[in-house]
């Protein structure tokens, strides 16, 4: 059976060894897409790399300064008309050669609660942890994966070779029916973090229409690990853009700093005693940015930036 070729937005920024191993992937997909657009928020404009890939039809376009938030949505603005079917993919994926084949198939699964129209990709080599009782006490994890706490935080996916209907998608591994974008665009608050601008997303998209992870359809990614000097920003950020996220869609405040504690306790004790200094930078993080919550200027639109 064939299916639609969706069109692809990939966000990128300094990473022109990982852009090429994901297009390499991208030649060889049985489903090719009908268009890729590249997004890039590079220091040095990768354009040069393009050429070995000309045939998969590009759109490149550069945006200065860069922004997950506003590349998104600059590359939703540019999206073609006749198309139905939209991934946004992170520039360090590599996809397995049936990946769009099988999410394009299963965008067809009339099995939830609602019209579908969004999916996400399951990642090989990311842990999916199993439900843990201690994190449900920090209102941080629940029995059902890919849901929603009562402190808004998002509970990870469980691994699976079936599509299962969630409440949130992970950014870089998403696909949305084009309609979408007319009510819903990225919020670019989150400008400069890249934190949680998808959990917000997607939390909106679900309260009116079913989102699937697809077991199916599945990818490796090679995650850059953040430089300890940047770990304390983005232990701040982890806390901000949650408190922000959870204040715009009215989740219990002291609910979510129950939460925030947690995490705080979470980073300083696996630093502590399990000798990971990189929770340790976060757990600073944490401290800074439970500080700016409780003063009343973490709702400062980028107040991570002073």
């Amino acid at each position: 059976m064939n299916y639609k070729q969706p069109v692809i937005i990939i966000c990128t920024k300094d990473r022109p060894k990982d852009m090429c191993s994901l297009l390499d992937s991208i030649k060889i997909q049985t489903l090719k897409p009908s268009l890729i657009i590249i997004v890039d928020g590079s220091d040095n404009p990768i354009d040069y790399i393009l050429g070995p890939y000309k045939n998969l039809n590009l759109d490149y376009v550069q945006v200065r300064p860069p922004s997950l938030p506003k590349q998104r949505n600059v590359g939703i603005s540019r999206l073609p008309d006749e198309c139905d079917w939209v991934g946004f993919l992170d520039d360090d994926l590599v996809l397995e050669e049936n990946s769009l084949e099988k999410i394009m198939e299963n965008s067809q699964n009339k099995n939830v609660s609602k019209e579908l129209v969004g999916m996400a990709m399951i990642i090989n080599n990311c842990e999916y942890p199993k439900f843990s009782i201690a994190r449900s006490i920090l209102l941080m994890d629940s029995p059902k994966g890919g849901s929603f706490t009562l402190s808004g935080c998002p509970t990870m996916y469980r691994n699976t070779t079936d599509t299962v209907e969630v409440e949130w998608l992970s950014g870089g591994v998403t696909f949305w029916r084009k309609k979408i974008f007319n009510e819903f665009k990225f919020d670019e608050w989150f400008s400069g973090t890249g934190y949680m601008e998808d959990i917000d997303f997607s939390y909106r998209v679900s309260r009116k229409s079913s989102l699937a992870s697809c077991g199916q359809a599945r990818c490796f990614h090679y995650h850059h690990s953040t430089p300890n000097k940047k770990l304390k920003t983005l232990g701040s950020w982890q806390v901000t853009s949650w408190w922000y996220f959870a204040d715009k869609m009215g989740f219990n405040k002291l609910y979510v700093l129950w939460s925030l504690t947690g995490l705080a306790l979470s980073n300083f004790l696996n630093g502590l005693f399990k000798f990971e200094l990189p929770r340790l930078y976060k757990f600073t993080g944490n401290i800074l940015g439970i500080s700016k919550v409780l003063s009343g200027k973490a709702l400062v639109k980028n107040y991570w930036q002073k």
